[in-house]
């Protein structure tokens, strides 16, 4: 019976540290100019992104183009982690999803 707890402490040990590491992709595009992370800007877009297997397969579209208008010159990018994708990852990351934003500011 030690064995199987053993293998079973070994086990939840993997998958919790496998749920700590992540492979999550943006793809960045559009017309814009990507601004330094430095420049202060407006926020004028938000993207809910979705990924399984822990941020190594995307569930739908990752990129950033369908965010930026075309009158956009300048652009600048930030993915958060919400109190929210906490909440939502709570129950979704037992079957390895996860979720984060990602929002678009415009800078002048």
């Amino acid at each position: 019976m030690s064995k199987i707890r053993q293998w079973a402490g070994i086990f939840l040990l993997i998958t919790f540290i496998i749920g700590l590491v992540g492979c999550f992709t943006i793809r960045i595009g559009g017309k814009g100019e990507l601004a330094p992370s430095t420049d202060k800007g407006i926020k004028i877009a938000e993207k809910r992104v979705w990924y399984a297997l822990w941020g190594f397969v995307p569930l739908g579209d990752n990129s950033t183009d369908s965010l930026i208008a075309d009158p956009v010159k300048k652009v600048r990018f930030e993915t958060k982690y919400t109190p929210l994708d906490a909440l939502i990852n709570i129950f979704t990351i037992w079957v390895s999803i996860e979720t984060f934003k990602v929002e678009v500011y415009e800078v002048k």
